[in-house]
């Protein structure tokens, strides 16, 4: 596929350069189910990391997993401390030494750990002295650490089985053993919690458990592993959203926080895209709201020019009143006016965008040097919305399917339809009504308010 370009560079490829990828630490004994967690959480396939599972003693915690399905995180894979396994406790602690120095580059650091127990139930132990031993090492490295309780779905089928003796009603059976099963965990936990000091996060990822809790309990675990990453570092709040691959919101916040810092800005008084073509402003913007999503697209579809010409025709009833303003004899609309505009330009985007049926009088607008004026704003800003709303859509589209969730043309079409249907005239009338007179000064915080009230994400 080819993908669209830009000579602006990118401001998520500039905060991601000292770190590109999130360094995290998983330990669990074998059988905890460390692969099925990794592998929902950052959408990347069995084959793609072959962590430990059920093979006690292959684990290499000073090998770092990556995969092409996902490029922005490396996972270092350790057993628990199991009787017998007095060595690996002495290769965890000097590799977590090694990788957590305040004079190593942050890049070369571990950013997390998380450490997998199977979730309590009858009978079985909890605490371990190797784990809180763990706890406190990791507490002393200033490494943050978060206690990942897993198949939390076995918990809940066991209290399930109890509320089936004082219940026939289904719902009601489904209500007390998740109240119950919650109770009983809490409890459990209570004194590994109050020993630790460390998050505890209970998660199920078994298809039998339902999707909605089963995907609430993930983005538990991504909302707290955020919460626990080090304030001073804040590079790593954008590049956990981009690695993380179950929690649309952190993903669309960030993007606001990115494009904040320079290409949202003043995007009717835009310093930064002076002397640039507006074409080259709109496929800047496009690409690092793409860069925090980080799907998982190996045709390019995304940043292909068949999804950036849907784009910009979703977007053309901005620029209505614009056209409204020409002279007929200048309203161009015949193919060899497309051709000529194309060689001058030098681009054959333009060919692409009049083949797809857009207007020759928008092409030349969007290739013409950006401009200050209210108009700009207006379309700059509505592309941003409607793009990412749509994002948003295919994320949230693709988390019920099994990883590695690759995105298609189909699921791609379908999204950009239902957002025309459903959303794209309010959004275009609520942008217009922001722009009809002077464009506020901070016009990017009532974009990304527009977005917030539409996804209803609190900041």
């Amino acid at each position: 596929m080819t993908t669209i370009t830009t000579d602006l560079p990118s401001t998520v490829d500039e905060t991601l350069a000292a770190c590109p990828q999130f360094r995290i630490v998983v330990i669990g004994k074998s059988g905890v189910g460390k692969s099925s967690l990794i592998k929902h959480i950052f959408n990347v396939s069995d084959e793609d990391i072959e962590i430990s599972h059920d093979r006690a003693g292959k684990a290499d915690i000073t090998y770092g997993h990556t995969s092409e399905k996902n490029i922005r995180f490396i996972l270092h894979d350790s057993l628990g401390f199991e009787p017998g396994t007095e060595d690996n406790w002495k290769i965890v602690e000097k590799f977590l030494r090694q990788k957590s120095a305040a004079s190593s580059p942050l890049q070369d650091r571990i950013h997390a750990i998380w450490l997998c127990i199977e979730t309590p139930r009858t009978g079985s132990r909890l605490q371990e002295t190797s784990d809180e031993k763990l706890l406190k090492l990791a507490d002393t490295l200033n490494i943050p650490a978060i206690a990942v309780f897993t198949k939390y779905d076995i918990l809940v089928n066991e209290h399930y089985q109890k509320a089936q003796e004082v219940s026939t009603s289904e719902s009601e059976i489904d209500r007390i053993s998740e109240e119950n099963a919650g109770g009983y965990f809490n409890e459990r936990i209570k004194d590994f919690q109050d020993s630790t000091q460390v998050p505890c996060v209970r998660v199920s990822t078994d298809d039998d458990y339902p999707e909605d809790e089963r995907l609430e309990s993930l983005k538990k675990l991504v909302d707290v592993t955020r919460q626990c990453l080090h304030p001073v570092e804040r590079e790593l709040w954008v590049l956990w959203a981009t690695a993380q691959q179950v929690s649309a919101n952190q993903k669309v916040l960030r993007s606001i926080s990115e494009g904040s810092k320079k290409y949202w800005m003043n995007l009717g008084m835009s310093t930064a895209f002076d002397d640039h073509a507006l074409i080259n402003c709109v496929a800047r913007i496009h690409k690092d709201i793409l860069k925090v999503w980080n799907f998982n697209d190996p045709l390019n579809l995304l940043s292909g020019v068949d999804f950036f010409a849907q784009m910009v025709q979703l977007v053309e009833p901005v620029l209505n009143e614009y056209e409204a303003t020409i002279r007929f004899d200048d309203r161009l609309s015949h193919y060899s006016d497309i051709m000529a505009l194309a060689r001058a330009v030098g681009s054959t985007f333009a060919q692409f965008m009049g083949a797809a049926g857009i207007s020759i009088v928008a092409i030349k607008y969007l290739y013409g040097k950006y401009q200050r004026i209210p108009l700009t704003a207006r379309y700059l800003g509505t592309y941003i919305v409607d793009l990412t709303l749509i994002l948003h859509q295919i994320f949230t589209h693709t988390l019920h399917m099994d990883p590695p969730r690759p995105v298609s043309v189909e699921i791609i079409s379908g999204m950009v339809a239902s957002h025309k249907d459903l959303h794209s005239k309010v959004i275009h009338q609520r942008v217009h009504a922001m722009t009809s007179g002077n464009v506020t000064a901070h016009f990017e915080t009532e974009i990304a308010d527009l977005i917030k009230e539409f996804l209803k994400i609190e900041s």
